[in-house]
């Protein structure tokens, strides 16, 4: 086949891009911990470890890759009998079925004391699913990221069947929403901005040499607002309104407060049909008004809300405290920018953003390191798989940065959700890196049916 990948893996315009399924060839392999399990195996793809029979997999293959959480094209797995119920299965056999339940989702799976949080399978499997995939040299498509093979959506975020719509989608995700602030006639272009998508740094850790000054910050689960002092249109008055009209100059322009989940501005006079959000309290608006009078004209404040809904006693996320009491919460801020009249915006690095909240007696989030790369672990050597020995050495260092135990930041026994890795040399996009322990938290929550107050703002009609 001559196509190039474009024309046969692509990401579709909805495409998330943390949930992107990935072609790659497996470089690591070894043996389970547990020296009683003979028969399994893992190996660490894209930043996640993966569980896999003992002789399923040899170092050299090409396998498609799967993150955690996402969900697969049911035909796909109907005709590789892959799915636990055999009935659902091409071929119903009890000996040869899957472990798929009806939704197509990667879970997260414990299995003596290891935590698998993907899915790989090996390349036949898709011409299984399309014929004419056969011819294909799948080594010309290593690390081509895909939602959607030959025009079949392949893979999407998974969203537990009580939510009233899908979320919309992936890294162009935030685009989309930007894009929706053109129904409010309050807003001026270019002044107000939601938060872009955090890409996992097992996906673009290249962008990080040993030499970046980087800082490195706690990951908290609550939920995203924005606290925005801006220029909007002034409502006019009917006379100013008529006076504009005959030509004389009205000053349409004034400087005012917008609040806003991640996607959902909250101020009734700019988006007049917002409700207060998933729990029916609006926590965004409290945070906003603890926040507004440190605003200066064209700011806008990115920060993360954790503890208690306002006067109740019902945890943003569930049993995350963060150390707050019933009712209350705290307010931890990750990103500051500044725009001007002409909608040029300036980005504070992550040492600014540490210094002005601290200035101001406001609560940055927790800052675990800053300086370069390389002092992290000196040891590494920089000239021989650097990036990857980087992320495997963060995802496990549990005194430094948490990783794989409980939160130091709460009292109830919850995980830690991770970190997040800022670039102040480059002025990079932040990246999230993950607990498994973390993944396995919301894997049980989603299979419990319980809705996640982020995804669900998310899929409000109206921003």
């Amino acid at each position: 086949m001559t196509m190039g990948s474009r024309n046969i893996f692509v990401q579709s315009e909805k495409a998330n891009q943390n949930y992107l399924t990935k072609i790659v060839k497996i470089d690591n392999l070894r043996p389970h911990p547990n020296p009683e399990v003979t028969r399994l195996d893992i190996t660490t793809v894209n930043g996640s470890d993966i569980i896999v029979g003992r002789g399923s997999v040899n170092v050299g293959d090409v396998v498609v890759y799967c993150p955690c959480e996402s969900a697969l094209n049911l035909e796909f797995l109907r005709e590789n009998s892959q799915f636990r119920e055999i009935e659902m299965n091409k071929v119903p056999d009890k000996k040869k079925c899957g472990f798929f339940e009806n939704k197509g989702r990667v879970k997260a799976i414990s299995l003596k004391g290891v935590i698998s949080t993907g899915f790989i399978f090996p390349v036949e499997w898709l011409y299984v699913w399309q014929a004419d995939l056969k011819n294909l040299n799948f080594e010309d498509y290593i690390d081509v990221s895909f939602d959607t093979v030959n025009g079949q959506l392949f893979s999407k975020k998974y969203i537990i069947h009580q939510q009233r719509k899908p979320v919309i989608g992936n890294g162009k995700k935030s685009v989309k929403r930007n894009k929706r602030l053109t129904r409010f006639d309050k807003l001026i272009k270019n002044q107000f901005s939601f938060h872009y998508d955090t890409g996992k740094l097992a996906d673009r850790i290249f962008t990080i040499d040993p030499d970046d000054v980087i800082s490195i910050t706690t990951k908290y689960h609550g939920t995203s607002v924005i606290i925005s002092y801006v220029l909007v249109n002034r409502e006019l008055k009917w006379h100013e309104k008529l006076l504009k009209r005959l030509g004389v100059n009205i000053n349409t322009q004034e400087y005012d407060y917008l609040y806003s989940s991640r996607g959902v501005i909250k101020n009734r006079y700019i988006n007049k049909h917002v409700g207060a959000g998933f729990y029916s309290v609006d926590v965004w608006t409290s945070a906003g008004e603890r926040l507004k009078g440190f605003l200066q004209k064209g700011m806008t404040v990115y920060a993360e809300i954790v503890g208690y809904l306002p006067s109740t006693d019902t945890y943003i996320q569930k049993n995350h405290d963060y150390k707050c009491k019933a009712g209350e919460f705290e307010i931890y801020v990750y990103r500051i920018t500044q725009t001007n009249v002409d909608g040029d915006v300036y980005e504070f690095s992550a040492r600014q953003i540490q210094n002005w909240c601290k200035s101001r007696d406001l609560k940055p989030v927790k800052e675990l390191y800053y300086g370069k790369a390389r002092d992290i672990y000196p040891g590494l050597s920089t000239e021989h798989h650097w990036h990857q020995n980087f992320v495997n050495k963060l995802s496990n260092d549990k005194e430094r940065f948490f990783m794989e135990v409980n939160s130091p930041d709460c009292y109830n026994e919850v995980p830690h959700e991770g970190i997040v890795i800022r670039n102040d040399s480059t002025g990079y996009y932040a990246l999230k890196l993950k607990t498994r322990k973390h993944f396995l938290m919301e894997t049980a929550e989603l299979d419990s049916g319980e809705a996640d107050i982020e995804t669900m703002e998310e899929t409000e009609e109206e921003i």
